[in-house]
């Protein structure tokens, strides 16, 4: 019923599509289909195997964005000036729905189905093009309806019913920017890259955007009750007049009774816009469309990849000869070694816990500024050497294992596992042992380099065994999570959530946090560091002396 009136609401714009170049019985056709199979697409287990339909989970999911969309309102509450504060919240509010789209639509408009089912049939460019950004923009318009709500409610109690109707208008503006604006970014880009250089991409954007929305978390609140915000003149910031969220706030404006030349200006700029990039896209970039969808599986992207991988192998083999002992652990280390840098949704998951670590680290202590009044950068960081806080930076990355092991024996394509249980593995331990090195090392052991360089060069020598002690820690607890949390061979088990595990992730972030807190007594007594840093240097190689016996009963293969 609901993508019944849907598709009938979006068919009163058959005359413009049509204009466009679209054959509208066909995007009637395909765009129903689409939304269709939407509705079919079952919830799923913790498990693999399917579970039957939710009736309520749509429902969760919009409760879910409107918790969002009320965090939202502290751009409305924070900055004293209306139109500036409508500028921010729809800036913001837009990045959140870009957001969506590049982490979630990706898949929607790459769909490789369409290669099978729609391309042989006679189907031309800009239908195509337009039912995909239709269907993009009918998912997004669900979740931007529950974004908006708090942001409604609150322009309606606030304002007049007009303002109410303005804001409805101007979320409406918004959300079809952003479909538009992403979708001709993505156009234009597979104009000049291959394909799947272009969904690499795509995941790189995705963490970068995950890493962004961690740092506003914690420094927006902190901007927001700046003076340089508060004083803000719009009227003369003339680089504000060049943003979107800038053209669909000059709107409320309007509805207020200002009747400037800025502000019909930019309320102009925020009607016609929609309609300019609809022409563009459809109009200039979708031209070939359909050929570009029906080479995603090229010769030329095969032989790059194969390029990218040799590489990728003779660091790992370098690496596998170095610290291996044994055929089978060389082979766990360099298997890990190259997966990890190749799956694209491990990448997606694990790399932005990575750069969370630096990130949280300068946010604390450099940003959050409570009770501590105007302290300039460099006393903060001579408070820091002083005290020795610096340490909580070594033991907080260590908290990125984690994630990586939660992650490592994870895969869409779980079922090639098999290999496993077919090969003569005598020793499973040993092949353990080459993942567990293979993961320490590349995903821990370069924040400890880092942290070398950079202790070298502010602190001198007697950091040293501060690393030492901090890197055998690290260790202990990679062999530890290691041993508790991994319940299977790498990418042998379908995606998943790791509830059962919680009880174990709590006692291990229990047991790091009260090692660095040991750490940070001792570190006053040099001698003490560094006997700390040789007994748990020699527990550590205990400790995997006895991994590589490990059986590894609990790995079973997943049907």
């Amino acid at each position: 019923m609901m993508n019944n009136l849907i598709v009938r609401f979006t068919l009163l714009f058959s005359p413009l599509f049509a204009k466009l170049g679209v054959n509208t019985t066909q995007f009637e056709i395909v765009l129903r289909t689409k939304l269709l199979m939407d509705d079919r697409r079952p919830l799923t287990s913790f498990g693999n195997k399917p579970k039957k339909e939710s009736n309520y989970s749509s429902w969760i999911n919009f409760l879910l964005l409107a918790v969002m969309g009320g965090v939202l309102l502290l751009f409305l509450f924070s900055v004293n000036k209306p139109y500036l504060s409508y500028t921010i919240y729809f800036g913001v509010f837009m990045a959140m729905l870009c957001l969506t789209l590049i982490a979630d639509f990706s898949v929607l408009l790459l769909d490789s189905r369409d290669n099978f089912i729609i391309l042989p049939t006679p189907v031309n460019d800009r239908t195509l093009t337009v039912t995909r950004i239709v269907h993009i923009g009918i998912s997004v318009f669900k979740q931007a309806l529950g974004l908006a709500l708090p942001g409604f409610i609150f322009t309606l109690l606030t304002k007049t019913a007009i303002g109410g109707v303005i804001f409805v208008l101007q979320v409406s503006i918004a959300t079809v920017l952003c479909v538009l604006l992403v979708n001709m970014f993505y156009l234009i880009a597979m104009h000049f890259l291959p394909v799947k250089r272009f969904k690499d991409i795509v995941a790189y954007l995705q963490i970068v955007f995950s890493i962004l929305i961690f740092a506003l978390y914690y420094t927006m609140p902190s901007i927001l009750e700046s003076a340089m915000v508060q004083q803000i003149d719009f009227a003369s910031t003339y680089w504000l007049w060049f943003t979107p969220s800038a053209w669909i706030g000059a709107l409320q404006e309007l509805g207020a009774g200002d009747f400037s030349v800025l502000a019909l200006s930019l309320s102009a700029l925020a009607l016609i816009t929609p309609f300019i990039a609809l022409w563009l896209i459809t109009g200039r970039f979708s031209s070939g469309f359909n050929v570009m969808l029906a080479g995603l599986p090229t010769e030329d992207n095969v032989r790059e990849e194969k390029v990218v991988a040799h590489e990728q192998v003779a660091f790992g083999h370098k690496l596998a000869r170095a610290v291996t002992r044994s055929p089978l652990e060389s082979a766990g280390f360099e298997f890990v070694w190259a997966l990890t840098g190749r799956t694209r949704e491990f990448k997606i998951k694990v790399y932005p816990s990575m750069a969370y670590v630096p990130v949280y680290f300068f946010f604390m202590f450099f940003v959050r500024n409570k009770g501590q009044g105007a302290v300039s950068f460099v006393e903060r960081w001579q408070m820091i050497l002083d005290q020795h806080t610096y340490l909580f930076i070594f033991y907080f990355s260590l908290f990125t294992l984690l994630t990586v092991f939660q992650f490592i024996t994870q895969s869409e394509k779980y079922k090639a596992a098999w290999v496993y249980f077919v090969a003569p593995i005598q020793q499973p331990g040993l092949l353990m042992s080459g993942v567990l090195k293979a993961a320490f090392i590349k995903f821990y052991m370069p924040f400890m380099l880092v942290f070398t360089a950079l202790g070298l060069s502010f602190i001198g020598y007697p950091v040293l065994n501060d690393i030492l002690l901090s890197t055998a820690v690290g260790g202990i607890a990679a062999v530890l999570i290691c041993l508790f949390t991994v319940t299977g061979y790498p990418f042998s088990q379908p995606l998943k959530k790791t509830e059962g595990r919680f009880i174990a992730n709590l006692i291990l972030i229990g047991l790091i946090s009260a090692i660095g807190f040991g750490h940070y007594l001792a570190v006053k007594y040099e001698w003490l560091v560094w006997l700390l840093a040789g007994l748990f240097s020699g527990v550590f190689f205990l400790l995997l002396h006895y991994f590589k016996k490990e059986s590894w009963e609990k790995a079973e293969f997943k049907e």
